[in-house]
């Protein structure tokens, strides 16, 4: 069975474990969080499925689970959720069994998310013009990579997974899971390469081809549409969204796409009127 790549650390394991002793996380537990409400801040915060199994692979915890998720996020994203989490430590909601946090650790905690941030401010201030060329500026592309690419991300894992889960043994279906594997990784090195200021025209050149690729092994009979037509459909409307390139649209795909876009798009759209294309 084909599987995802590993996404690529960007907090550091001596800064992990200042994340872990702050969070509370050496007994597999995440602050004072039930399941619930661990599940509901992860969705709200990053819009993230804490529940999908790919983060489960090393246990059910959500320990276990973060360990998974934070990687998987943008150097922004991760930012975000780091803040959250303390906003969280501090409230006089949070049950008195978690203890009182030093000084020393908080600015330890706060360094790592300011330095993540750092890294996307960066990032925005060594992009070069001749890196990008089309309709949309560069800062416009890569505010909408941003917004769309860890959205896409999540949904091809997901198509990926489902569809090896079917266990079907056709060379075509099975050229297509790999299609999707290939495109995970694109897709993660579309976010990295956003994350580190590397971002080029190439990148989401090659988004599109796979894209292209995909619909064609559908046209051949991949078992795409067999399985999760509005989830294949809908991919390819955020991917189209991403790369910007027009694709023929459906209702259901148009749906479905509107849908897991949905956080993302919104967050675009006060950014960007070219978020909507």
């Amino acid at each position: 069975m084909a599987t995802s790549a590993e996404p690529k650390p960007l907090i550091s394991p001596a800064d992990m474990e200042v994340v872990e002793r702050v969070l509370g996380m050496k007994t597999g537990y995440v602050l004072d969080f039930s399941d619930r409400t661990f599940d509901q801040v992860l969705a709200h915060e990053v819009g993230i499925d804490a529940t999908a199994p790919r983060y489960s692979i090393d246990g059910g915890s959500k320990a276990r689970r973060l360990r998974r998720i934070l990687p998987s996020l943008s150097a922004g994203h991760q930012a975000k959720l780091l803040r959250a989490l303390l906003k969280y430590r501090d409230s006089p909601a949070r049950d008195s069994r978690v203890d009182l946090l030093d000084d020393q650790w908080r600015r330890s905690y706060e360094d790592i998310a300011n330095a993540l941030e750092a890294q996307v401010a960066s990032a925005d201030n060594v992009y070069a013009a001749s890196s990008w060329t089309g309709r949309r500026t560069l800062r416009e592309q890569v505010t909408i990579v941003r917004g769309l690419a860890p959205v896409a991300l999540r949904e091809v894992d997901e198509l990926a997974n489902l569809l090896e889960s079917r266990r079907f043994n056709d060379p075509i279906t099975a050229d297509a899971i790999q299609c999707l594997r290939e495109l995970h990784t694109q897709l993660g090195a579309l976010i990295d390469a956003v994350d580190r200021g590397n971002f080029t025209r190439e990148a989401v050149e090659a988004i599109e081809r796979s894209r292209e690729q995909l619909v064609h092994l559908i046209k051949e009979g991949a078992k795409l549409t067999v399985v999760a037509p509005a989830m294949t459909y809908g991919i390819m409307h955020v991917l189209s969204w991403l790369s910007g390139v027009p694709i023929d649209s459906t209702l259901v795909s148009t749906v479905f796409g509107t849908i897991v876009g949905a956080d993302a798009l919104k967050s675009l759209s006060k950014k960007s009127s070219l978020a909507r294309t």
